[in-house]
């Protein structure tokens, strides 16, 4: 766990609960294809998790199902980037792997929101709502809910891209809007600050001039 105990200490216990519960997950189970990545490994879905427990407890604290979908999708939505950068498709790539990973683990249950939380989390919001919709039927507002959460938790993490990373005018929820600055403080707390350096400038060099 890379997120100092202070702060995991100062979680609602039922956040608290469920973040170290799929954090262990992560860190004992989950395989990464660029395991060394600096900007999409584990720190970073850790980071994500949290932010998506915060919220889905919110919003979806009667609802444990909800809860489960949003810290798979969390744990598993970059495991499968070949690159650091656009890489358009890892998410797919990543919803083959949970599905496999479910068919072959029989302790682990199956969400097929976080299937598609984690499938389009890489594309347009037009190309996930549409898909959504379509797929859930009756449903769709609750997964529709859900893709939200977790793309706005992916999102807050921007910060360790730098002072660019993350446009707040962006986010989709309320929620989020209000984790704008505990997200930024958290990055500073888990990365250190050589590294964030690092990873601005070379942000910084690849933005259009």
């Amino acid at each position: 766990m890379n997120i100092p105990q202070e702060i995991i200490d100062r979680l609602p216990a039922d956040v608290k609960a469920d973040f170290l519960k799929w954090d262990r997950f992560m860190y004992d189970r989950v395989k990464f294809n660029m395991p060394q990545s600096l900007i999409h490994a584990m720190g970073h879905c850790e980071r994500v998790l949290l932010y998506a427990l915060i919220m889905g407890h919110e919003i979806f604290g009667d609802d444990p199902a909800a809860l489960t979908a949003l810290a798979h999708a969390s744990v598993f939505h970059d495991t499968r980037r070949l690159d650091d950068y656009l890489d358009t498709g890892h998410g797919a790539r990543a919803a083959v792997y949970y599905e496999e990973f479910c068919r072959q683990n029989h302790d682990i249950d199956f969400y097929p929101e976080a299937v598609y939380m984690m499938r389009y989390h890489d594309l347009d919001d037009a190309v996930g709502r549409e898909a959504i919709t379509k797929e859930f039927g009756d449903k769709a507002p609750r997964a529709l809910r859900l893709y939200e959460i977790f793309k706005d938790a992916d999102a807050l993490d921007r910060w360790r891209l730098g002072r660019h990373g993350l446009d707040p005018r962006y986010l989709r929820t309320p929620q989020s809007r209000r984790l704008t600055d505990y997200a930024r403080k958290l990055v500073i707390a888990t990365m250190a600050p050589s590294l964030l350096s690092l990873i601005e400038s070379e942000v910084d060099r690849t933005l259009p001039q």
